[in-house]
């Protein structure tokens, strides 16, 4: 008996070495919180009126092939959109921290998602009524709509919702792109592409706000997540040994010091993510079992899940300024595309865009645009390398 307590002993005092010790593990540093802006203020009398019953209708149109048959379904929500619109173009959107439990972390975002959606199919309605430069103009103000509210964010949330508005409106500005003909719809597309980017580095901001909230939970956990402890609890036993609150801070703090890192990495450079729970763990008897089942709740994993999508979104947005880019070239020279992406610069780009995969700067085929007559040449993006 002695010999098999020993072992057990033994065991435990091996797992708990692998966990991350709070001496090498000293505080994040965080970024200061923003104070709320009265335009998120007003965002959210906008949002409470909205009428969610209509969002499968405009959803489901929107995301019809080709031009949307039932464009003309804004306007169920064109009071909202009249007051919404006062609200693009001034300075970032600045929303709160929405902390676990917290009144704002409550509050739905998804009126915000029907919104950018309704403001698209007034575009795709005015480009049938015949004025493409009016419906290039809309997608461009939900472009814009969304990189205030990246910009603005504190949340891993209302990131994911800025960026999600930024990624349809640059979906249907690029079908609009396909068949305009028009100078002057590439010429503005051309402008305002380039200036709304959401600021870089906004998704490592975020998640080191994150993981400052998770350790703020982690610090009084019988307080914020009593019920995921006590659920935790009723599945194991020796509660003396289940919890080691400073060996979860400590290896909260290791885990978002490696995202950070991995993060600001080109993703060509990436490989796996970091691992939120310490390697070489026992599957029996496993030492801060209940520290594992907080981190599994509490770490912003979903940061790292987002990074792919981020950076294809950015490939999307550049690709689409070299294009109106060469378009533009072509209208000045009687239609004929430039065989390099470099004899756009200085005149139609200030420097060739770069592919945010490799870091390489973008190029162009325009044998393949020739070879279209006319039709839609559709854009292959780059995608992640994959795990090894």
């Amino acid at each position: 008996m002695l010999a098999v307590v020993a072992l057990l002993v033994a065991d435990q005092i091996r797992q708990a070495s692998a966990w991350a010790s709070i001496d090498d593990e000293p505080p994040l540093a965080v970024p200061q919180a923003r104070a709320q802006t009265e335009s998120w203020r007003a965002l959210k009398v906008v949002m409470a009126a909205v009428p969610m019953q209509h969002s499968d209708r405009i959803r489901d149109a929107l995301e019809e092939k080709g031009i949307p048959a039932d464009r003309g379904s804004w306007v169920l929500v064109a009071d909202q959109l009249k007051a919404l619109l006062p609200l693009i173009g001034t300075s970032s959107i600045v929303s709160p921290t929405r902390k676990i439990g917290s009144e704002d972390s409550q509050l739905s975002l998804m009126p915000i998602i029907l919104l950018a959606q309704a403001q698209l199919l007034r575009g795709w309605d005015r480009n049938e009524r015949g004025d493409m430069l009016a419906a290039a103009r809309d997608m461009l103000l939900v472009d814009r709509f969304g990189q205030q509210l990246v910009n603005g964010s504190q949340s891993q949330l209302m990131n994911a919702v800025g960026y999600s508005v930024q990624e349809m409106a640059l979906k249907s500005l690029q079908q609009l792109l396909f068949v305009a003909h028009e100078p002057s719809v590439h010429a503005l597309a051309s402008q305002r592409l380039a200036v709304q980017a959401p600021q870089e580095g906004q998704l490592r901001r975020a998640l080191l706000r994150e993981c400052a909230n998770s350790e703020e939970l982690l610090l009084d956990p019988f307080k914020t997540a009593d019920m995921v402890v006590r659920d935790a609890w009723k599945s194991k036993g020796l509660p003396g040994t289940l919890f080691d609150q400073d060996a979860t801070v400590a290896q909260l703090r290791k885990w978002c010091r490696a995202a950070d890192a991995w993060l600001a990495l080109l993703p060509a450079q990436r490989g796996r993510s970091p691992a939120y729970r310490p390697q070489g763990l026992s599957a029996v008897l496993t030492y801060n079992v209940i520290g594992i089942e907080y981190l599994k709740i509490v770490s912003p994993q979903a940061h790292l899940q987002m990074a792919e999508a981020i950076d294809e979104q950015a490939v999307r947005r550049r690709v689409l300024r070299l294009l109106t880019a060469a378009r533009l070239y072509g209208f000045a020279h009687s239609r004929e595309l430039p065989e390099r992406a470099e004899q756009l610069v200085p005149k139609y780009l200030k420097s060739v865009p770069l592919d945010p995969f490799t870091g390489a700067a973008l190029k162009i085929e325009s044998e393949a645009i020739k070879a279209s007559r006319g039709e839609q040449v559709w854009i292959t993006l780059p995608t992640a390398p994959s795990e090894p």
